[in-house]
């Protein structure tokens, strides 16, 4: 069987306070190719001291992982949802 890896940063972009700070200092995910452009890999979340609208987080990426990537960031729990963005070609896992 074919595997391959890569690694992708995810960013927190917040303007206050608090500096917010991921709840797991690593993720890792494992998909394969049949997942399809769209498709949920990973969720990440991280707490912020703030309150109110000035805790909301958004989440993105590192230019060079948008090829293949992106994240939503979901307001309503304070998540980023890691989704497939073009297709691989092999069965790969993700950190």
């Amino acid at each position: 069987m074919l595997t391959a890896s890569a690694s992708v940063t995810v960013m927190i972009e917040d303007i206050n306070d608090h500096v917010p700070v991921f709840t797991q200092s690593i993720y890792r995910a494992v998909m394969s190719e049949s997942y399809g452009v769209g498709a949920s890999i990973i969720s990440v979340s991280a707490t912020d001291a703030d309150t109110g609208s000035n805790a909301r987080l958004l989440y993105s990426l590192r230019e060079q992982d948008l090829e293949h990537f992106m994240v939503v960031s979901v307001e309503a729990t304070n998540t980023g949802v890691l989704k497939v963005h073009k297709v691989s070609q092999l069965s790969t896992t993700y950190n």
